[in-house]
């Protein structure tokens, strides 16, 4: 099944080896991080850690 992004590019006249380039350049330039409340609980326990060393 075709995304429609790909469709467009297709209806476009982008050829397949161009949308997978961009396609790959999207991909870096994502950076994964945890969600919001991840980081929250981590640092949470990063703290009950720190009080417990002292």
């Amino acid at each position: 099944m075709l995304t429609v992004k790909r469709e467009r590019e297709i209806e476009d006249g982008i050829n397949k080896r161009l949308s997978r380039k961009l396609d790959r350049q999207w991909k870096k330039i994502i950076v994964v991080r945890p969600p919001p409340s991840l980081k929250k609980l981590q640092e949470e326990e990063a703290a009950a850690e720190a009080e417990k060393s002292t």
